[in-house]
């Protein structure tokens, strides 16, 4: 089942701008290693994906700050700001990154609480009911820009969620090094 949603991205970049909605242009000069944010606008989301070789697949789908972008091989994901409205100062004052999954009998219990265990960087959790057909496994990486942070961390981030992502779904349907049958080289 989670090879349906890379099917569905690599359909939607095929169908082109007919699907997409916002403006998906980005300023990557908003992407600078060294330049240092402790809040973000669209604009700076949209340059993180941009810079980081993903294509903005549409803007604004949840929420006025949102960016959902397909990685080179097909992954999707969203980059979402959050405490937008606020009165410390202009812009986001986190983003939340978030890889979905559709889920089915293989998603457990189990397996959530393993994968939160293993996986600390992120929050694992499953949208509707756990181990039916209709319901959504979430990989979520929240980051906090108080105190201020460089883009480069922001795109370190994004890169580790999207790593860690991967990681979970190999464990959660038994693929790879997940499988009961692997037999590797011997190194975990």
């Amino acid at each position: 089942m989670r090879h349906f949603i890379s099917s569905l991205a690599l359909a939607a970049m095929l169908a082109g701008p007919a699907l997409a909605q916002g403006d998906l242009t980005a300023d990557t000069s908003l992407a600078r290693n060294d330049r240092m944010v402790r809040s973000v606008f669209l604009a700076d989301l949209k340059a993180v994906v941009a810079d980081s070789g993903h294509t903005i697949d549409s803007v604004g789908g949840s929420g006025e700050n949102s960016v959902t972008g397909v990685t080179e091989d097909g992954l999707i994901y969203h980059m979402n700001g959050t405490v937008c409205e606020n009165e410390i100062r202009p812009g986001c004052l986190g983003i939340n990154i978030n890889v979905r999954y559709d889920g089915d009998e293989m998603v457990t219990y189990e397996k959530l609480n393993a994968a939160n265990a293993a996986w600390t960087p992120v929050s694992v959790a499953v949208e509707g009911t756990v181990g039916e057909v209709g319901s959504t496994l979430i990989i979520t990486r929240y980051v906090i820009l108080d105190g201020g942070m460089r883009v480069e961390n922001i795109k370190e981030n994004l890169e580790n969620a999207l790593s860690i992502a991967r990681d979970v779904a190999d464990y959660v349907w038994e693929v790879g090094k997940y499988a009961p049958d692997y037999e590797g080289d011997g190194e975990e």
